[in-house]
């Protein structure tokens, strides 16, 4: 058994709608972070660029950070493409032997460009 459907009435040409119910563009979203998970490499990336400004120089604690966050990935980018990989023992020392050595690479290839 189906029910009948009640016709649409067609809309009216006059009817004025306010300016506050006009949307012309997506409801507008808010960005927010996931602290427990972005932190981390942030931290990471920080204190790897920071021990890259003692063998290349270098200050500034966002530098630190762009430097750091960037040495991470040329560092993984170095493990992926030659297989070479610090070796402490201690896989924390591992990863941060390799982001500073990312760092320092990127901190060069900068000066070299600019």
């Amino acid at each position: 058994m189906t029910r009948a459907r009640k016709p649409r009435s067609p809309r009216k040409p006059d009817r004025i709608v306010p300016d506050e119910q006009v949307e012309i563009l997506p409801p507008a979203r808010s960005f927010a972070p996931d602290w427990p998970r972005l932190l981390p490499p942030v931290a990471f990336g920080t204190a790897a660029g920071f021990l890259a400004s003692f063998v290349v120089g270098g200050g500034g604690l966002l530098r630190h950070a762009v430097v750091g966050l960037l040495g991470m990935l040329v560092g993984q980018g170095i493990v992926g493409v030659t297989g070479w990989r610090a070796s402490t023992g201690y896989r924390f020392l591992d990863s941060m032997a390799m982001a500073v050595i990312g760092a320092v690479v990127v901190v060069l290839l900068a000066r070299f460009i600019a």
